[in-house]
């Protein structure tokens, strides 16, 4: 465990560091998304990975060259990859947290478009998802609701000790066939207008878990 959270960590440094020139805006979830954007892809050109990570030309900049500088990222005439060192740290970040997946009909937040994630082991950590929810909402997205897979069942800490039978929705079955969550990870469920926005209040919801 120790050495997921410290290639994590020393991944989310990257974007504490000031830059010279001008000032980009840009949170850390931002930069993992760009991060596993990245891993996910194999190849990306550098203004798909703007696109897909919700980031302007400035940031989007900011961001590869701060990867690259430490080493996570490669660039050459095809665009962005992997280094051996971030593929190394895309491993271990994997390990914690599942890809976002879109949910179709889902109504478990707010949002017309909403997707899921699970963080490995992150149940521990969920009070009651005030905390998951207000950050992301703060990055721009609708909502988020945070459950916690308990005992083969998706339950919120205080609240419902059976999610899936208190509330149906078509998206529980995307949940488990494509998350397949674990006993003690914790279920995040983010909307907002878009899907990009929705995936960047998932992933910084996810990350008040690391």
């Amino acid at each position: 465990m120790a050495s997921v959270l410290q290639s994590i960590g020393a991944l989310l440094q990257i974007g504490d560091r000031p830059s010279r020139g001008p000032s980009h805006s840009f949170g850390k979830a931002h930069l993992i998304m760009a991060f596993m954007t990245v891993g996910e892809s194999g190849t990306i050109g550098r203004q798909m990975l703007a696109a897909r990570s919700g980031l302007t030309e400035g940031p989007a900049r900011t961001i590869i060259k701060k990867l690259r500088e430490d080493g996570y990222l490669d660039i050459n005439a095809s665009g962005c990859r992997l280094t051996k060192v971030g593929e190394r740290a895309y491993k271990i970040l994997c390990s914690r947290l599942t890809s976002i997946i879109p949910l179709e009909g889902s109504d478990l937040t707010i949002g017309l478009r909403q997707v899921g994630l699970a963080v490995r082991g992150g149940g521990r950590s969920v009070q009651g998802g005030l905390e998951q929810r207000d950050s992301a909402i703060k990055l721009g997205a609708s909502g988020a609701t945070t459950f916690v897979f308990k005992d083969g069942k998706f339950t919120i800490p205080g609240g419902s000790a059976d999610c899936e039978k208190e509330f149906p929705s078509k998206a529980w079955p995307a949940l488990r066939k494509e998350l397949r969550p674990k006993n003690g990870d914790a279920v995040v469920v983010a909307g907002a207008q878009d899907e990009t926005t929705a995936k960047l209040g998932a992933l910084t919801a996810a990350l008040t878990l690391f």
